[in-house]
């Protein structure tokens, strides 16, 4: 079992295919494996890297934890994770949800191991509009206080229905369903308790995504449109005067269209390798 010592954790890691390094940050529950039907179709081009997060799966923690700030402990995580696999080149790096927040600070953080960060709807609610940004919270808030007053069940049934495309939506609830099996269960209280709020309400290091602009790419899924999911990756966009590149599918379509995701994928990145 490939695993990468780093201070206070065990990181768990899988690759595929060989070639320039491609590395992938999950969102929500935090577990590599979502990512593994896209890795296989692109492993003849790259070797492409899934982790599970420090804290889900089968990264566990060692010793004491700074749990407020763990945004920036996985960003450190990422950057490590490129060093063992790619100690001379930078790579490219896709994030999706809190993991594409994780990815700008990645890049943020360490500009010199990227080659490109692809950001795909990270949930940074904080750069929206002030009335917005204070209602996107006060839903969190609620999905919260559910989660502790009623359990995660009932609480990823709100976040599902309410941020989640229809047809997305039952996937999104089977991956993070606590009663699924013990690993998914820890990895969804896990999320729901040490997650959720904090990445969704940290601030955006909108000064050093201008600096590294030219590496950065913000990216939505097609049937999103204009919807909660995209709202602060559009924001974002605007204030670095970049264009959104679109993927098949909605916030999961790495799951539901894998190939097709894949396929656009390896189409954006082709031209840099």
């Amino acid at each position: 079992m490939p695993t990468l010592d780093v201070p206070g954790a065990h990181l768990y890691y899988e690759t595929f295919g060989r070639g320039p390094l491609l590395l992938f940050i999950q969102g929500a529950e935090g577990r590599g494996s979502v990512f593994h039907d896209v890795a296989k179709f692109l492993s003849s081009y790259y070797t492409v890297a899934c982790w599970d997060r420090r804290g889900y799966s089968l990264s566990f923690l060692v010793g004491p934890q700074e749990l407020s700030s763990r945004m920036y402990t996985d960003a450190d995580d990422a950057q490590r994770l490129i060093t063992h696999l790619s100690p001379d080149a930078p790579a490219n790096v896709f994030g999706s949800s809190s993991g594409a927040v994780v990815a700008q600070h990645l890049l943020a953080r360490h500009p010199d191991s990227v080659k490109s960060v692809i950001a795909f709807e990270p949930p940074c609610f904080t750069v929206l509009p002030q009335q917005f940004a204070s209602q996107a919270a006060g839903l969190l808030q609620q999905i919260y206080d559910t989660y502790r007053a009623r359990g995660p069940q009932t609480a990823m049934e709100i976040f599902a229905d309410t941020l989640g495309l229809p047809e997305e939506a039952h996937a999104m609830k089977s991956c993070m369903d606590s009663t699924k099996d013990d690993e998914t269960r820890a990895n969804t209280m896990f999320w729901f308790e040490f997650e959720l709020l904090q990445y969704t309400s940290g601030p955006v290091p909108l000064d050093k995504l201008n600096a590294y602009q030219e590496k950065y790419i913000p990216a939505a899924g097609v049937d999103s449109g204009d919807g909660p999911t995209v709202g602060p990756v559009a924001i974002i966009a605007q204030r670095l005067g970049k264009e959104i590149v679109r993927f098949p599918g909605g916030h999961i379509g790495y799951m539901v269209r894998p190939m097709e995701f894949a396929k656009t994928l390896r189409e954006m990145l082709k031209p840099g390798v």
